[in-house]
């Protein structure tokens, strides 16, 4: 299968609610648009954390050495999962 071109915010959006309404489930969303499970469940992600500015393009980021610090002492110190981490520090 080839790879899909690129999806709208707004596309992911109507996918993201899709999933996290109950409509239909994560693998079978992402099968009917193309993608693999693993790039919707970054969707979801992204837009928990972020909420709809999650699901634009992406850009290089810029994180501070504090931050960054905190966040590895927080997953060392099994204060969460990586997921749980980047959602918490919006990462």
């Amino acid at each position: 299968m080839g790879r899909k071109g690129a999806f709208t915010t707004n596309e992911k959006l109507e996918y993201v609610h899709r999933c996290l309404d109950g409509i239909d489930s994560i693998n079978n969303t992402a099968k009917l648009i193309g993608v693999d499970n693993s790039t919707l469940r970054e969707w979801i992600r992204n837009f928990q954390a972020l909420g709809v500015d999650g699901l634009g393009t992406s850009k290089n980021s810029f994180y501070s050495e504090e931050i960054k610090n905190i966040a590895v002492r927080d997953y060392l110190d099994g204060k969460g999962s990586l997921a749980d981490i980047c959602k918490k520090y919006k990462i």
